[in-house]
């Protein structure tokens, strides 16, 4: 059984609330951005990476490599998708861990293999949620929470990675900037996350805040400006008990899943031989880190080219030889990536499918 929390007031305001977070992207606007995508994606792999390193001596390396190794890259893609439902699952006591695990893997697929399909994922897996039996409060609440995590997370990595550079005295490759940004993004944004979460009065001041910066940009464009004031409250009224007790294991969990794509990484160079050797651990982590950082908000599905290209080109300056940091990246996709996405496209027939039968039995009866 799942935790139980009082549903909202009336049966339209769960939508309602994902509404105002989610909002509904054009599909004109979505057909623009998936060609600028993909013009993006195939500008980056065919001409900016092969300046990088050669293909051909990339391909080599990787058929060179040893079978225990490739053994163990396969386990750490199994622990990458075997972790990734805890998001979830630690956010929604008694949920099971295959209609997590769908949850999950769903918006996986959505958000990395859509252009701006962010909005579309946090929609899908508050619906997959609420078919679970989960109720409302806890989904938003539960949505709500992945999201604020993963970007904490996000910022507060590089931050990390280069301060622990800094600190060994190691080339920070000119990133130190991009990490002090970061800190302090993710020092403000605790704050604000503590002065909302506390009391709604203060839910309400940092609404209107944020009010004021967001509607004079938004009428620019010709955009009605967001709710943010009732957003920030209905997060507040929906979160507050999830945040407050189990931010912890949130933390935890969020942490392991944005490490794991990372284990695939350290691995991948490892049965290169660039690790242990010409790069350390920290140097890899400060790479990976600050890639996701620079293509937080790709262009293209799942920052597939861009944080290739942030990746190749951090590793190389680190002292990578850039054919292995091109082969490193190429086994970190095959990994990682591309069976994640596989398994999302396994969820969402699953899920479908389940749809189906409760339909019918529906009917049925």
């Amino acid at each position: 059984m799942t935790e139980e929390v009082p549903a909202p007031d009336s049966p339209d305001e769960a939508e309602l609330i994902a509404e105002a977070k989610v909002g509904r992207p054009s599909r004109k606007r979505l057909i623009i951005t998936m060609v600028l995508g993909l013009i993006v994606m195939v500008g980056i792999f065919f001409l900016i990476l092969p300046e990088l390193g050669n293909y051909g001596e990339a391909f080599q390396q990787l058929a060179a490599m040893p079978l225990y190794w490739v053994a163990a890259i396969a386990i750490t893609g199994l622990i990458n998708i075997f972790v990734y439902p805890y998001t979830v699952l630690v956010s929604v006591p008694g949920l099971k861990y295959w209609h997590g695990f769908i949850q999950r893997q769903v918006g996986f697929l959505i958000s990395s293999g859509v252009p701006g399909g962010g909005a579309f994922a946090v929609a899908a897996q508050y619906k997959i949620l609420n078919f679970y039996k989960v109720s409302p409060a806890r989904s938003a609440a539960a949505v709500s929470a992945d999201a604020v995590w993963v970007y904490l997370l996000t910022l507060s990595m590089p931050a990390i990675a280069i301060g622990l550079l800094f600190i060994e005295g190691r080339n920070t490759v000119g990133f130190a900037t991009i990490a002090l940004v970061g800190a302090i993004a993710v020092v403000i944004s605790i704050i604000l996350i503590v002065i909302v979460i506390r009391n709604e009065s203060g839910a309400v001041k940092v609404g209107t805040f944020a009010h004021r910066i967001i509607a004079p940009i938004a009428r620019r464009f010709h955009k009605e400006p967001p709710n943010t004031v009732e957003a920030l409250v209905t997060f507040r009224e929906h979160a507050y008990d999830l945040v407050t007790t189990r931010w912890k294991a949130i933390t935890v969990a969020n942490a392991a899943a944005q490490l794991a794509p990372f284990l695939v990484l350290v691995t991948s160079l490892a049965a290169l031989g660039a690790y242990p050797g010409s790069l350390t651990l920290i140097e890899i982590f400060a790479a990976y880190s600050v890639a996701l950082l620079l293509v937080s908000i790709p262009i293209s599905p799942g920052g597939l080219g861009t944080v290739d290209l942030a990746l190749v080109a951090i590793l190389k300056a680190f002292g990578c030889d850039p054919e292995i940091a091109l082969a490193a990246d190429l086994l970190w996709r095959l990994v990682w990536f591309l069976p994640q996405i596989l398994t999302g496209v396994g969820s969402m027939f699953a899920f479908f499918i389940q749809q189906r039968r409760a339909s019918a039995n529906s009917t049925e009866s």
